[in-house]
């Protein structure tokens, strides 16, 4: 059957800046959009009755009188009503804009700009995110979690204490986060380690799945001799995949660094080269997988190369609480004197919770 979706254009910029102004006109606007009457029909045939809040990986945030906001699988839902001016976004990178008037066509999300105008026809199958224009204030649109772990083996008395925690937020235009994460490693009659590191990272969405992102790190690393390393850049990726279950994208910019060593001060331009994957389970137990993978190689210093990645998987062992298992890597083909290694890696693992 011919996708109709295809053969339409999104909506202007302008369009849209339209309906933000208009959804900014004041309370009085506000109370009469803000009431709950968005219904839901699951393919079981059960019907809810409150607010679309969002979607995003999968996951529909609906609120309702009588239990709050719940999550709701996406692939659960056969029709979707909405008063509210919604941000709808396809897998092919395409955004809409409008509200979602009763439909009965199962598995088909319709989008009017208003009440005469035609719409678009969307298969939900190929919706993978939802913004509601109107979200609420900032708080309410955060997402964080907090984890720690500690190891210990009695042979030689090895020690390692985790500790991780983010906070991050997407609409439909952007998205940030901040993350940080600090081992530390005793061990007897060796000396004590550590390591930490903190990212920053803003990402700006473009049409077509492409966007371009800044970004800012922080990194100690003893066994790399180094006390401290802060890196600002920025980069231009696409969306290599996008689906309600995973998400694919690679980009590519310039740093510029600057690597404080117990010997002195090191400053460079560096290029930048990487690529992020991440997969969710929303069958419960619920699981997901992230990986990070980032090569840095210097355009001030001829043939030196460092690399960063990570790996983290998580399962849900109760509602919000889950087991963690992390991987985390580092390379220099130059670093400081007093390194000890080109090379540190690690596997942890941490309980953690998420909010």
């Amino acid at each position: 059957m011919k996708n109709t979706t295809r053969e339409t254009r999104p909506v202007p910029d302008w369009t849209r800046l339209l309906i933000i102004l208009a959804a900014a006109l004041g309370p009085a606007w506000t109370a009469v959009a803000a009431p709950k009457t968005d219904v839901i029909v699951l393919v079981n045939g059960d019907r809810l009755t409150g607010e679309v809040k969002g979607l995003e990986r999968g996951k529909l945030s609906f609120k309702t009188d009588a239990t709050g906001t719940i999550q709701v699988e996406w692939d659960k839902v056969a029709t979707l009503h909405s008063n509210q001016y919604l941000q709808v976004e396809l897998t092919t990178g395409l955004r809409y804009a409008g509200r979602a008037p009763q439909h009965d066509r199962e598995g088909q999300l319709l989008i009017r700009l208003s009440e005469d105008s035609k719409g678009w026809e969307l298969p939900m199958a190929d919706v993978i995110r939802i913004a509601a224009i109107d979200r609420g204030g900032p708080i309410d649109r955060l997402d964080g979690y907090v984890t720690a772990g500690y190891d210990y083996t009695k042979a030689n008395s090895l020690q390692t204490l985790t500790f991780s925690g983010g906070l991050d937020t997407r609409n439909e235009r952007r998205q940030w986060s901040l993350d940080g994460a600090t081992t530390q490693t005793s061990q007897r009659d060796v000396e004590d380690t550590s390591r930490f590191n903190v990212d920053g990272v803003y990402r700006r969405f473009l049409p077509e799945r492409w966007f371009w992102q800044a970004f800012a790190t922080l990194d100690g690393n003893d066994e790399l001799g180094l006390d401290l390393r802060t890196t600002v850049g920025g980069a231009y990726g696409r969306f290599v995949s996008q689906t309600p279950q995973q998400e694919w994208a690679a980009y590519a910019g310039l740093a510029v660094t600057r690597e404080d060593y117990s010997e002195g001060v090191e400053e460079s331009v560096e290029g930048v080269v990487g690529t992020q994957y991440w997969f969710f389970r929303y069958d419960t137990p619920e699981a997901s997988l992230d990986a990070t993978l980032n090569l840095f190689p210097s355009l001030t210093d001829s043939g030196r190369v460092r690399s960063e990645g990570r790996l983290r998987s998580r399962y849900e062992i109760v509602v919000d609480l889950f087991f963690e298992v992390s991987v985390y890597g580092s390379y220099d083909s130059d670093p400081g004197e007093g390194a000890d290694s080109k090379s540190d890696y690690g596997v942890t693992t941490s309980l953690g919770y998420s909010f």
